[in-house]
């Protein structure tokens, strides 16, 4: 084992797939409503396993993984729905690089390792937002749709106690029907069968939670 440790610890290629593939998972994780958190576990265990490895071999310094994780909780913050003007958002990237290139061992292979995942995350967000919509599986699938409320005006004109269709299974997110228009919703209600009639209960900054029970 500690051979395999070593093996990734001094390879900056290697390293580098690592977390380019992290950041990926992560990615699918966010925008698609079909992978039940196993997507987003797996990336969990081999970013945890790449920088375990960096510290058996005493090339990373502790504080490296701490940096990245509170980098990371201050996005995550922003992202449901905590309103600081994108500041969490820069100061939570400021740390998450910081804290990748600290992790690595702060030397020529981590400053390697950090610009790659810097570089996967901008086409990885790219691919996600402007070429995946255009995939008819994704369209077919309906996850499309997920990128449509991200950012999506008609959030805003959403009432209380209206009255949709589960064009999906909610387990618990999933898609529903607004009158004709698709949206990703989460059930408060536990497990909704597609073709259920669901009502609105809370529109939040991404997010409509919706319930079985009429409002």
């Amino acid at each position: 084992m500690m051979n395999l440790f070593n093996l990734l610890s001094h390879s900056a290629v290697l390293t580098s797939l690592m977390i380019v593939v992290v950041i990926v998972l992560f990615v699918i994780e966010t925008f698609s409503p079909h992978t039940f958190g196993i997507v987003g576990l797996l990336a969990t265990i081999i970013l945890a396993g790449t920088l375990y490895a960096y510290q058996a071999t005493g090339v990373g310094f502790w504080f490296g993984p701490i940096l990245l994780f509170v980098g990371l909780a201050l996005v995550m913050v922003e992202v449901l729905g905590v309103h600081f003007h994108g500041l969490l958002v820069m100061g939570g990237s400021a740390a998450i690089g910081c804290g990748m290139f600290y992790a690595l061992g702060a030397s020529t292979n981590a400053g390697i390792s950090s610009t790659a995942g810097v570089a996967a995350s901008f086409c990885a967000l790219f691919y996600t937002f402007k070429m995946l919509p255009l995939s008819p599986f994704w369209q077919q699938s309906g996850a499309g749709n997920v990128l449509k409320l991200q950012a999506m005006p008609f959030l805003d004109t959403i009432e209380i106690g209206t009255e949709g269709q589960a064009s999906s299974d909610l387990r618990p997110c999933g898609m529903v029907m607004l009158g004709e228009t698709p949206i990703l919703a989460r059930s408060v209600s536990g497990l909704v069968r597609s073709g259920a009639t669901v009502f609105v209960c809370e529109v939040r900054k991404r997010e409509v939670l919706v319930t079985i029970d009429r409002i």
